[in-house]
């Protein structure tokens, strides 16, 4: 995103597009939130998913590292979210109806339409997921995050398919596989959880630590997108992480980090995120 594209969003109303990436906004602003608003107590009528959490590390550690891990789903709601996205209808920019899980073999639905992506649309209407959006660790380590306990909360829940497609035409259907840092709002944070397997080469997300911190001003004026050679760069290659793990495997994140989702060369990735403001 260009000086004259951020221009247009603020003509359009997005204030928050320019402002939130900016460190010293997104702290201002939580400290507006936050002010004189004491946390919510009294015991939580739903058990948490997440008992081994402590909300205090994993907000240091979102702070220091742009990523906290420990928020794993149990092996049930794993498999309740499996079987609900397995036929639920999916969508993706590239096709022009909708169409379920079983109907995409090899990257590819039958009549050889290429499936990138398979969005579920209005997740929230799946009890796990609102079960998840709801936890009250998990919105304790986001309210401690951010400073302020969120309001906005939008669930994502999509595969993402092996395909042989060209880079150029997953960057049309919507799929990040650039190296980019989110504006959500004028702070913002995300849970994401593996509900497949993932590896490096079944659409791993990769971020680089600590770089929701400190970017150079040409990075927020410019695009969101920038070149991975640039990133690594500014903030060392080193620091860039490549997160594995098995159906479960949940994290929490400052998004605001340069981060990527790599592109499946074999299998599929089912993900849900979580988007918190």
């Amino acid at each position: 995103m260009n000086v004259a594209n951020i221009a247009r969003r603020l003509a359009a109303g997005e204030l928050h597009y320019a402002l939130g990436r900016f460190e010293t906004v997104r702290r201002g602003y939580s400290l507006v939130r936050g002010f004189g608003r004491r946390p919510r107590g009294g015991p939580a009528l739903v058990p948490t998913l997440f008992p081994r959490v402590d909300v205090a590390a994993a907000a240091e550690a979102v702070r220091r590292e742009s990523v906290a891990f420990g928020f794993d789903l149990p092996v049930e709601v794993v498999a309740e979210l499996q079987a609900f996205a397995r036929t639920a209808a999916l969508y993706d920019r590239g096709v022009p109806h909708p169409f379920h899980h079983d109907d995409v073999t090899d990257g590819r639905l039958a009549d050889g339409t290429p499936a990138v992506l398979g969005l579920i649309p209005e997740p929230i209407q799946n009890a796990a997921v609102r079960r998840i959006c709801n936890d009250h660790m998990l919105l304790d380590a986001v309210t401690r995050h951010l400073g302020y306990r969120p309001t906005k909360l939008v669930p994502r829940l999509f595969w993402s398919f092996a395909t042989r497609m060209d880079e150029d035409e997953r960057r049309r259907r919507g799929q990040t596989i650039d190296w980019h840092f989110d504006v959500h709002d004028f702070n913002f944070c995300s849970a994401c959880f593996y509900l497949s397997d993932v590896t490096e080469r079944t659409g791993a997300h990769a971020l680089v630590c600590g770089s929701h911190r400190d970017k150079p001003l040409r990075f927020l004026v410019g695009s969101a997108n920038v070149p991975q050679d640039e990133v690594f760069a500014q903030f060392g290659a080193d620091r860039a992480m490549i997160i594995e793990g098995p159906a479960g495997t949940g994290f929490l994140e400052d998004t605001s980090c340069f981060h990527r989702a790599m592109p499946p060369l074999e299998g599929e990735r089912l993900m849900m995120q979580i988007w918190f403001s």
